[in-house]
């Protein structure tokens, strides 16, 4: 019988958490990787396992292979706090991880939610994102769009059953959220020397709204699909002003410049 493994990577996930770990509790090991949360994240955490480890925030690539040297399986589920897994999903990964099939890692495909709403259309959809992996077959690498890398070199399978994304239950999730990852995007963006016109961060937020809700239909989803195209083109006015101030501030005060 081969093993399975979860981990999950937090920060002040109280709310959240039981949520996503109830729908894995079937799991043969959960790993939980805290960022030290202030809130009872971790007290929630330890009554559904008791290997929760805290360590200071390393980006989403070394989190989570920190809990995957951790893990006992011979397969690894990696969740955000703010995932949880479908009936038809556990179904899915359980026959996974006990099949012979030659393949290493996959890719599964992720519902978006959005104020409590699923969200089948617009910028974010269809996104399929890679969150199972054979252990020691491969790694995680990259900054804000951490991915998976097989060893040998293979691609990933694809999984369409569904994994639930449910970050923004309420409009201060939205702001929270985007806040905090329009700040780790804007600043790789900023070490690797991009630049922001004034032109684009005025247009590019309105193209970005438009592409949502027009070009990739986000009006099939209905008055929910409209609020969400607007919210993500406040997410690209965010991420490109917070690049441009970036780079104005690295010419005023230089020592800023990482």
């Amino acid at each position: 019988m081969k093993l399975l493994s979860v981990v999950v990577i937090t920060y002040n996930e109280e709310k959240k958490l039981p949520q996503c770990l109830e729908p894995v509790s079937w799991a043969d090991e959960i790993i939980v990787v805290d960022s030290f949360s202030t809130d009872q994240t971790v007290k929630i955490a330890k009554t559904y396992t008791q290997k929760v480890y805290q360590r200071t925030w390393s980006g989403f690539a070394d989190q989570r292979n920190f809990g995957m040297k951790k893990a006992v399986g011979d397969w690894v589920l990696f969740l955000d706090a703010d995932e949880y897994v479908s009936v038809n999903l556990r179904k899915r990964i359980r026959n996974i991880s006990q099949s012979e099939e030659n393949v290493n890692g996959y890719k599964i495909h992720r519902l978006e939610h959005f104020l409590g709403f699923p969200i089948r259309y617009g910028t974010l959809n269809p996104s399929y994102q890679p969150r199972l992996l054979r252990k020691d077959k491969g790694y995680w690498t990259g900054g804000a769009h951490a991915h998976i890398e097989l060893q040998d070199g293979g691609e990933l399978g694809i999984i369409e059953e569904e994994l639930f994304h449910d970050s923004h239950n309420t409009l201060f999730d939205f702001i929270s959220r985007i806040n905090h990852y329009t700040s780790v995007d804007s600043e790789e963006r900023i070490l690797a020397g991009q630049r922001i016109g004034k032109f684009r961060i005025v247009f590019s937020p309105l193209g970005m709204a438009w592409k949502c809700y027009v070009v990739k239909k986000g009006y099939k989803d209905g008055f929910v699909g409209l609020i969400f195209s607007l919210c993500m083109g406040i997410y690209s006015f965010l991420r490109l002003v917070k690049v441009w101030q970036g780079y104005h501030l690295s010419k005023v005060y230089p020592g800023n410049r990482k």
